[in-house]
C-alpha cells in the first residue's frame, strides 16, 4: 500500500470514529481485520488495528472470542494499561456460566419489565449486556437501574462496570455511578466519567487530569483530543452583557414554557434581555400566560409580544429578529419553549464563538429527559445530488458516554438552543428564516446551510447539554409526517448541486482543520503511548494537513 493511500485511509478511519463517537464492537473488529490485511502493514495501521480491537473488547467484555483476539493482538503489539485490564478480564470471563437457552424478548412488542425478567433468568452476562443497552437506549430508567444492579451483583458483572456507571450517570444516579466506578475494573471509560464529574463540579484542572489519564489508557480517542483542547482554551467567565438578547416563541405550551423560563432564570445570563413571542396561544389568554410565568419566576424580566394567530416558527423568528432591540444585539439566542438548560450555557456559547472567529452560529448536544440519551448531536451530508439531500443520523448508535462533549464545526445543529453572532450574520448577508417552511420543521436546518453557503461556519458545542422535553424530530401524526417530508423536499429544491458540494467541502475542511489544530494545541502536554500513537498517525505532519 502506498504512503498516500495509507494516510488517506488512516484519516478516513479517524473521521469515522470522530463522527460515530466509538464504533460498535463488531464494526470495530471488522475495520481492524480489514486494515491488518494491508501489505506491507503501515505503522499507522499497526497502531490503529489493536486500538479498534481494544475498543471492541472493552465495549463487549464478555465475548470470549473478542477477548481471545484482543489477547492475541496485544501479545504482539502490547499496550500496558490494556494488558492489565485483559488479565483481569480473562480471569472473570472464564468464570462466566454458559448462556441459558432463554429466548430474547421481542424488541417490537416486549415491555421493559420483560427485559428485566430476562436478565434475572439469564445468568450469562454476555447475553445480559445487550438487553441492558436496549433498556438504556429506550430510556426505561427504572428498568435500566434494576438491570445494572442485577449485572453488578454477578461475579463478573463489574467487568462492564464503567459502561454501567455511565448508564447510571445518564439516569441521574450519581452515587450509584460513583460506586460502580470505585468497584469496577478500570478502563478509559472510567477516566472519562471521572472527568465528567469533575466538569460538573467546575473543577477543570481535575477534569484535565482525568482526560489525560484516559488518553494514556486508550490513545485512540479523538473526542478526548478535542475535549482537552477546549479545556486548554482560555474561557471568559464574565456574565453576558446587555448586548445579548434571548428570544423564545411559544404556542399552546404554557406549562412547558413556564418550566423553560424557570430553567433559564437559574442560569448565568447576566444582563441579557429576554423577549417571549406568544405565537397565537389558544389554550389560555395572554394575561393568564403572563400570570402563570410571573408566579413561577417573579424576578425574571420579560418583554412579551402577543400575536392573535400562529404565524409559524420561521416567521416568529424573523419577527423577533426585526425588533429594534434585537437588531441592536451582538448575540441573539433562540430557545424552544420546551428545554431545560445547563447553568453555563450562554457563557460557554459566547466562548465558543470567540474561539471560532468564522462561526456565526453555535448549538448544543440535545438529550432526552429521564435517561439522558442523545436526541440530537451534529449532522452532515450523507448523500447529495441534484435536488437531493440526505443527512447523517441525528444521534449516535452507541450510548452517550461523553464521546460528544467536545466542540467542532459541523453542517447543522439542533435549533432548540441556538446562539447567533449577529455581526457575522450581517457581514455574511445570511438570509432570514424562510417562511416557506411554516409552520415548522427544517427551517433551522436550512438556515444553517445558508450560513455555510454564505462562507460562514456553524459549530457544535457538546459541553452545552440541553434537555429537550419533546422530540420534534418525530412526527406525531400522518399530517405532521407529510409536512416534514414536504419541507425537506422544498429545501432540496433550494440548492443546486454545485452549492451543496461547496458546502460539503467547506464543512469537511473546517472540521479537519479544527481537529488538526486541537491536536497541535495539546501535543506538548501528552506523553507516553498517547504521544507515540498520535505522532504515528501523522496528524501534526504535512501528510494529514488536508481533508481527504
Amino acid at each position: 500500500m502506498s504512503m498516500s493511500n495509507a494516510s488517506r485511509l488512516t484519516q478516513q478511519i479517524i473521521t469515522l470514529v470522530r463522527n460515530s463517537g466509538y464504533l460498535a464492537p463488531d464494526h470495530a473488529m471488522a475495520v481492524a481485520g480489514n486494515i491488518l490485511e494491508a501489505q506491507p502493514l503501515p505503522d499507522a495501521f499497526a497502531h490503529l488495528a489493536p486500538a479498534l480491537i481494544r475498543h471492541a473488547a472493552i465495549f463487549d467484555p464478555f465475548d470470549r472470542e473478542k477477548i481471545r483476539l484482543a489477547e492475541d493482538v496485544n501479545s504482539r503489539i502490547a499496550h500496558q494499561p490494556f494488558t492489565e485490564w485483559l488479565q483481569v478480564a480473562k480471569r472473570l470471563v472464564e468464570q462466566e456460566p454458559v448462556p441459558e437457552l432463554i429466548p430474547f424478548p421481542n424488541n417490537e412488542t416486549a415491555q421493559a419489565s420483560e427485559y428485566v425478567e430476562y436478565m434475572r433468568q439469564q445468568s450469562a452476562n454476555d447475553n445480559r449486556l445487550p438487553v441492558l443497552l436496549h433498556l438504556w437506549q429506550t430510556g426505561a430508567r427504572d428498568e435500566l437501574l434494576e438491570g445494572i444492579r442485577i449485572m453488578a451483583a454477578s461475579p463478573a458483572g463489574l467487568l462492564a462496570g464503567p459502561t454501567m456507571a455511565w448508564g447510571a450517570y445518564s439516569a441521574g444516579e450519581n452515587e450509584l455511578a460513583q460506586m460502580l466506578l470505585d468497584e469496577s475494573v478500570t478502563n478509559f471509560l472510567s477516566h472519562n466519567l471521572r472527568a465528567r464529574f469533575a466538569m460538573d463540579a467546575g473543577d477543570t484542572d481535575a477534569a484535565r487530569e482525568h482526560l489525560h489519564a484516559s488518553l494514556e489508557a486508550e490513545p485512540f480517542q479523538p473526542a478526548i483530543i478535542e475535549q482537552l483542547a477546549a479545556l486548554h482554551e482560555a474561557d471568559n467567565t464574565t456574565p453576558p452583557g446587555q448586548d445579548t438578547h434571548i428570544c423564545l416563541y411559544t404556542w399552546n405550551k404554557p406549562e412547558l414554557l413556564t418550566n423553560t423560563l424557570a430553567s433559564l432564570a437559574a442560569t448565568n445570563i447576566g444582563d441579557a434581555h429576554i423577549t417571549v413571542l406568544n405565537n397565537g396561544t389558544t389554550v389560555c389568554t395572554a394575561d393568564e400566560l403572563e400570570d402563570l410565568v410571573r408566579k413561577r419566576v417573579p424576578d425574571l424580566p420579560i418583554h412579551w409580544i402577543h400575536l392573535p394567530i400562529n404565524i409559524g416558527a420561521p416567521a416568529a423568528r424573523n419577527w423577533l429578529l426585526a425588533l429594534p432591540e434585537v437588531r441592536a444585539a451582538r448575540y441573539v439566542a433562540f430557545l424552544d419553549d420546551d428545554v431545560l438548560l445547563p447553568t453555563d450555557w450562554l457563557t460557554r456559547y459566547i466562548n465558543t464563538l470567540s474561539a471560532h472567529p468564522e462561526a456565526a452560529a453555535v448549538g448544543p448536544k440535545c438529550v432526552n429527559q429521564g435517561v439522558r440519551t442523545i436526541q440530537y448531536a451534529f449532522r452532515g451530508f450523507d448523500e447529495i445530488g441534484e435536488s437531493k439531500i440526505r443527512f447523517t443520523a441525528n444521534a449516535p448508535t452507541l450510548m452517550d458516554m461523553g464521546q460528544f462533549n467536545g466542540r467542532r464545526p459541523c453542517l447543522t445543529v439542533m435549533g432548540c438552543c441556538h446562539l447567533f453572532h449577529m455581526e457575522r450574520m450581517s457581514s455574511l448577508n445570511v438570509p432570514a428564516f424562510d417562511i416557506r417552511f411554516s409552520p415548522s420543521q427544517v427551517d433551522d436546518i436550512e438556515h444553517d446551510l445558508q450560513v455555510w453557503k454564505a462562507g460562514g461556519q456553524v459549530v457544535y458545542d457538546g459541553g452545552v447539554e440541553v434537555i429537550h422535553l419533546q422530540d420534534t424530530g418525530k412526527a406525531k401524526s400522518r399530517a405532521a409526517l407529510g409536512q416534514a417530508y414536504a419541507n425537506h423536499y422544498k429545501m432540496e429544491a433550494k440548492f443546486d448541486l454545485a452549492e451543496l458540494e461547496q458546502m460539503a467541502q467547506a464543512v469537511k475542511k473546517a472540521d479537519h482543520t479544527h481537529f488538526v489544530s486541537s491536536f497541535k494545541s495539546i501535543r506538548s502536554s501528552i506523553y507516553g503511548a498517547a504521544r507515540v500513537f498520535w505522532d504515528t498517525m501523522g496528524i501534526h505532519s504535512q501528510q494529514l494537513q488536508k481533508p481527504f
